[in-house]
C-alpha cells in the first residue's frame, strides 16, 4: 500500500491521518510549495523591519496604553508564536503590561472560553495580560460613516486604548479577497449594525484573491478611522507553522503579505482526477468553516468520487450574525417565531464527509449533500469497490481550506 499524510482537527490535537491506497493507483498530492519555517531570530527581525510605518517600539513611545486585536479559533493564526515579540516591542517602547489589553476581535462569532483563549494566545500571555472579547452588547463608539456609507461603530474597549495593533493572517477569503489587515476592524471589532451593513451592501472580491474590492477597501478605511496603527500578518505552511511574517502599516504591510500569500497558497488543480480528496484543515474546528476546504470539488469532473476530510470538533458551529438577522427579518415580516423546517434525508449524496467527531444529524444540517463515514478504512473499502479492477487517478488536496487555484 502507498500512503499520504494529511492533518485534521485544527486546535483540537492537529492530528495526522495516514491515507492509504493500493500500490497501482495513480496518487497525486496537490499542495502548496514547501517553504522554510521562520526561526525566532527571523520572527524578531520582521518586527525590526516594519513596512510603511515605524516599529511598534517607536509607535509605543509616549503612549499610555495599547490594545492587541487578535482573531479567534475560526482563523488558523498561531498568535501565540508572535505575541512574545509584540510584548517585547511594547515594553521597549515604555508601555507596562498592566496597560496592555488583548481584545479578541471576532465580530459575530461565539464567545471564547478560557481554554480557547489559551490555545490562541499561549498560557504565559493569558497569565500576564488582560483579555476582553467583542461582546455585541458592549457599548460601541460611533466614529461616523465611511465614504461608502457604512456607519462605523467600534467597541469601546478598543477605542479607549491609544496604540492599536492588529494580529492575523493572510489567506484567500471569499469576501475580502485575502484575510487580515483592515478586516480586523470590520467585522472584527465592530457592532452588529456595522457588520451587517458592510456585508449586506458592499461587493467582495471572491476566493481568487482580488483585494481591490469594496468590502476590503471599506474595512481598511474603517481601520484608519479607528486608529489601527499597525498590523502583524502571518503566512503559514500546511502544518500551520509560520513561513512568512509581515509587520507594519495596515494597508502597505497587508499588500506585501498578499503578494507572498499568492505564491505561498497557490496550487494547480487536477480536473481529470477520478477521486478527489479535500481537507478542511486548518479551519476544520467546526463543520461549517471546514467546508471551505471543499472548493477543489467544484473543479472536478462530474463522475468523480469526492471526499471532504472535516473533523468539525465543535460540531455544527455558531454565528450570532445569523441569529440577529433572523430576529430582524421576523420583525420586518411581523412574525413572532420561526417556522420549523425539518431536515430531509436523501439517499442521493454528492460527496463523502470523513469525521470521527460528529454524527449524521450534524452533517445533515451543515452538509446536506454529504454522507458521513467515520474511518478511513470504511472510505477505502468503498473506493476499492467503486474502482474494482481499475487504476483510478487520485488527487489529494492537503490543507485546501487555505489554498486557492493557481492561474
Amino acid at each position: 500500500m502507498q500512503s499520504v499524510q494529511v492533518l485534521t482537527a485544527a486546535w483540537y490535537g492537529d492530528r495526522e491521518i495516514d491515507l492509504t491506497f493500493p500500490d497501482d493507483w495513480d496518487l497525486n498530492l496537490i499542495a502548496f510549495e514547501e517553504r522554510p519555517v521562520l526561526t525566532r531570530d527571523q520572527l524578531r527581525q520582521a518586527f525590526h523591519q516594519s513596512i510603511g510605518s515605524p516599529r511598534i517600539a517607536e509607535l509605543a513611545q509616549g503612549k499610555k496604553s495599547a490594545v492587541l486585536i487578535a482573531d479567534d479559533l475560526t482563523r488558523p493564526t498561531p498568535t501565540s508564536e508572535v505575541m512574545p515579540f509584540i510584548l517585547d516591542e511594547l515594553q521597549e517602547g515604555g508601555i507596562a503590561e498592566e496597560d496592555i489589553l488583548i481584545f479578541m476581535g471576532f465580530g459575530c462569532h461565539r464567545q471564547m472560553r478560557h481554554d480557547d483563549i489559551t490555545k490562541k494566545l499561549g498560557e504565559d500571555t493569558v497569565n500576564r495580560i488582560r483579555v476582553k472579547q467583542n461582546e455585541l452588547d458592549d457599548p460601541f463608539v460611533y466614529l461616523g460613516d465611511t465614504s461608502r456609507g457604512i456607519p462605523l461603530h467600534i467597541n469601546q474597549w478598543v477605542m479607549d486604548c491609544e496604540l492599536k495593533i492588529g494580529i492575523g493572517g493572510t489567506w484567500p477569503h471569499g469576501t475580502a479577497g485575502f484575510s487580515g489587515g483592515g478586516k480586523l476592524a470590520i467585522p472584527g471589532i465592530a457592532s452588529y449594525e456595522t457588520i451587517s451593513r458592510a456585508h449586506g451592501t458592499l461587493k467582495g472580491g471572491g476566493r481568487a484573491g482580488n483585494v481591490e474590492n469594496e468590502f476590503r477597501l471599506n474595512s481598511e478605511e474603517a481601520a484608519r478611522m479607528a486608529g489601527l496603527n499597525t498590523t502583524v500578518l502571518t503566512i503559514l505552511d500546511y502544518k500551520r507553522e509560520i513561513t512568512g511574517l509581515f509587520v507594519g502599516d495596515v494597508v502597505k504591510a497587508h499588500r506585501a503579505a498578499v503578494e507572498a500569500a499568492k505564491k505561498a497558497y497557490a496550487i494547480q488543480v487536477m480536473p481529470d482526477a477520478d477521486i478527489v480528496i479535500t481537507t478542511g484543515y486548518p479551519r476544520d474546528h467546526d463543520l461549517a468553516y471546514g467546508g471551505q476546504g471543499s472548493w477543489p470539488m467544484r473543479h472536478s469532473q462530474p463522475e468523480a468520487t469526492r471526499v471532504l476530510i472535516n473533523t468539525g470538533t465543535e460540531g455544527v458551529g455558531y454565528h450570532r450574525g445569523g441569529i440577529l438577522r433572523g430576529k430582524q427579518l421576523r420583525k420586518e415580516e411581523n412574525r413572532e417565531r420561526e417556522e420549523r423546517k425539518p431536515l430531509i434525508r436523501s439517499e442521493d449524496w454528492d460527496y463523502i464527509l470523513f469525521s470521527d467527531a460528529v454524527g449524521p444529524m450534524e452533517v445533515l444540517e451543515t452538509h446536506p449533500k454529504a454522507t458521513l463515514m467515520e474511518s478511513w478504512d470504511e472510505i477505502l473499502d468503498f473506493l476499492k469497490q467503486t474502482y474494482r479492477d481499475q487504476k483510478p487517478k487520485v488527487a489529494i488536496y492537503r490543507s485546501s481550506a487555505i489554498a486557492y487555484p493557481r492561474d
